[in-house]
């Protein structure tokens, strides 16, 4: 049995979200506030042992106007049933896949309703939704529509009042065949199904000075107490039952040994001569706690040299992380075995694991996980099996490209069409899915190359590919120079843009990728003219067609595909799906024109290089000659670094342009409202204190 499927409405940025899980880990990548905590936050709500809660804030943007639509409806006198339908619930959708084979459901029994033999899919919806009977509390006071900007804050102001104690939690199975087949169950049934773990991004394990941090401690305390219980595995049992032993042997000591000795401490009451006080006789009793002694008063410590041992403090954050998430671990296995009916789904939640691991360390630990359950599982007598499921969030392009493209789930932060303007929402993009058109080869060289190198697609915001070392080097003096001359114009230094080089023969599979993830991005490559299709390199003016497989991809729609059309690319056809091609051209008007970046950077500063006043074809001829004695690596570095007075290639420049420009995201609307709101209420709250 597995979750097979996660689909979120009205949380915050996951308005409206599918996801699909892998059976073993899930890899969550993207940007900041791209909504990754959001998709914890809302399973660790709506799966928690208790009464969830939300406000008026954890709502999408997009449900403040349905709340103002239910309004107006509710004071039309529209019929309850139509008016509860435009009121927005936030919800929360589980598939699992089960094996139709097995003697029994198990847990998953009460949820499966269906009576279609073929069917192998069991639907909850776990739904937080205004109260049966509740929609006039809900709207009672509230100023008739429409809403102007003070009755507007006034609304929602009232609605964060309210929402906390008219909405709740309702759990029901769902038919997947058939939405009108449900089942309402009890949340009994919810956590006897799904069991959850988190292990959070904060975890205390900072750098101390003046005092140790027991952190590890902590949960070695927490394992205890996992051991100590009833339905425990009979093994930790033992080991609790042991420790237990060892204080009680103590505890005998300290009555027969200890106590007499503080007896004498304490005074005998008759000498204060109060009537009925001095036939009694006080005695002390010191009571040794296991559970207080490793909360309080046990460590964990380092072996070091000659018997010296050290405080979990003096290890290094990223060894003390890994020991903290592998004892996290082990806690929820243990804590999994110890449930009276143990549940058929454990969902474990792994925020950030990278925090102070080295590279190499992120990489394994990402292709160890699944490895690790396993050996806890090979750890107990019985071998019980463990359902767990990992959900991976991660800003580490390490573990992300380990992890591979199956297991990753890119969540985009992204404007709505069908939304006010500036409301942002989560598109989900699972690259399982995403890439299914790219042929296999292609499929594999992407992986494989984003493996081999530091690649962070999934976490810019915009990309530049360009096709060799030289441009690599000195993009980033290219950038400055610009922003320098043009100091109003849109800055690409202050946005995250991530710089791939990639070649011209490869930067065409990159394509279907950088649409699937909506990545801004401008692809810097050579003509590379020659004389014919297949023949010799040549000097621009001499060829009549181009060998860049860059090229002949972005323009494969050119029949014919010659090296005429490509210079005579004016700007909009040099942008495909939001994104931009950049190759070379003349400085002027029938100037000489570059095959490659060396030959256009010369000619585009030629009194640097002694360029004489020839022709424009002699120049041409006279740049590649020129460029050929150069060893690109020595070009690169000697203008990135020695010398940086030169202009930069004119198709660089526009292509940087470009690139700077683009898209700007407006203030979320409904996130604005939504801080006045909480603003409001907190002055009011400061009033009354005065």
């Amino acid at each position: 049995m597995r979750i097979h499927q996660v689909q979120i409405k009205s949380f915050r940025l996951l308005a409206d979200v599918e996801m699909a899980l892998e059976d073993e880990t899930t890899v969550v990548v993207g940007r900041n506030n791209s909504g990754k905590t959001s998709l914890s936050e809302v399973i660790r709500r709506l799966l928690a042992e208790g009464t969830a809660k939300f406000q008026l804030e954890d709502f999408s943007s997009t449900c403040y106007d349905n709340f103002c639509e239910a309004l107006q409806a509710h004071k039309d006198d529209v019929p309850d049933d139509k008016v509860r339908v435009l009121i927005p619930a936030i919800e929360l959708r589980l598939m699992f896949q089960y094996d139709p084979a097995q003697p029994g459901f198990g847990p998953l029994s009460p949820f499966v309703i269906d009576l279609d033999p073929a069917c192998t899919k069991a639907l909850v919806v776990i739904r937080y939704e205004l109260d049966d009977g509740k929609i006039a509390e809900l709207f009672e006071g509230q100023a008739v529509p429409p809403l102007n900007e003070e009755t507007r804050i006034a609304f929602f102001r009232s609605l964060r009042e309210r929402i906390p104690t008219h909405f709740s939690t309702r759990i029901w199975a769902e038919d997947p065949n058939d939405p009108d087949n449900r089942r309402q169950l009890k949340p009994a049934a919810l956590h006897g199904l799904v069991k959850t773990g988190f292990i959070n991004a904060q975890r205390g394990l900072d750098d101390v000075t003046s005092r140790e941090s027991d952190v590890l401690a902590k949960t070695v305390e927490g394992l205890f107490a996992t051991a100590s219980s009833s339905s425990a595995d009979s093994a930790d049992r033992l080991i609790a039952d042991a420790l237990r032993g060892t204080v009680q042997d103590i505890q005998t000591q300290v009555d027969d040994r200890f106590s007499r000795q503080l007896k004498s401490l304490v005074p005998a009451l008759v000498i204060f001569g109060y009537p009925g006080i001095g036939q009694q006789e006080l005695h002390t009793e010191t009571t040794l706690d296991v559970g207080k002694l490793l909360s309080n008063f046990t460590k964990v410590r380092y072996p070091g040299y000659g018997g010296i041992t050290f405080p979990e403090s003096y290890n290094g954050l990223g060894s003390r992380n890994l020991i903290f998430i592998l004892l996290q671990l082990a806690g929820f296995y243990k804590a999994f075995l110890a449930e009276a009916k143990q549940p058929g789904v454990h969902l474990i939640f792994i925020e950030e694991p990278e925090a102070h691991l080295h590279p190499q360390m992120q990489e394994v630990f990402i292709r160890q996980l699944g490895k690790v359950a396993q050996q806890l599982v090979a750890s107990t007598d019985d071998k019980t099996p463990w359902p767990v499921q990992f959900i991976v969030s991660t800003h580490s392009s390490h573990i992300a490209n380990a992890a591979g493209f199956e297991s990753i789930r890119y969540f985009l932060g992204t404007s709505s069409s069908e939304a006010p303007t500036g409301a942002r929402q989560t598109k989900i993009k699972d690259l399982r899915k995403g890439l299914g058109a790219t042929s296999e080869p292609d499929k594999k060289f992407l992986h494989q190359y984003m493996t081999l190198t530091r690649c962070d697609l999934f976490f810019a915001d915009k990309a530049v590919l360009v096709e060799g070392l030289s441009e690599r080097l000195l993009l980033p003096v290219i950038i400055d120079k610009l922003e320098a001359s043009e100091p109003d114009s849109p800055k690409l230094s202050s946005q995250y843009v991530t710089v791939m080089e990639v070649g011209g023969a490869y930067a065409h599979l990159f394509f279907d990728l950088l649409q699937f993830l909506k990545l801004r991005s401008l692809v810097i490559t050579d003509l590379d003219s020659v004389e014919k299709p297949g023949g010799e390199a040549c000097a621009v003016h001499k060829g009549t067609h181009s060998s860049n497989a860059c090229l002949k991809a972005w323009f494969s729609e050119d029949n014919p595909f010659t090296l005429a059309g490509l210079l005579s690319k004016n700007e909009a056809q040099k942008i495909n799906k939001g994104n931009r091609i950049a190759f070379q051209c003349a400085e002027e008007a029938d100037g000489p024109c570059g095959r490659t970046f060396e030959d256009a950077f010369i000619l585009t500063n030629p009194v640097l290089f002694g360029l004489a006043e020839e022709s424009a074809n002699e120049r041409e001829l006279t740049a590649r000659s020129t460029a050929n004695k150069q060893k690109k690596s020595e070009f690169a570095l000697r203008y990135a670094i020695t010398n940086q007075e030169w202009k930069t290639p004119k198709y660089i420049l526009e292509g940087v342009r470009w690139l700077a420009g683009g898209a700007i995201d407006l203030p979320d609307p409904a996130l604005v409202l939504a801080i006045e709101v909480a603003a409001s209420v907190q002055l009011a709250e400061e009033k009354v204190d005065v």
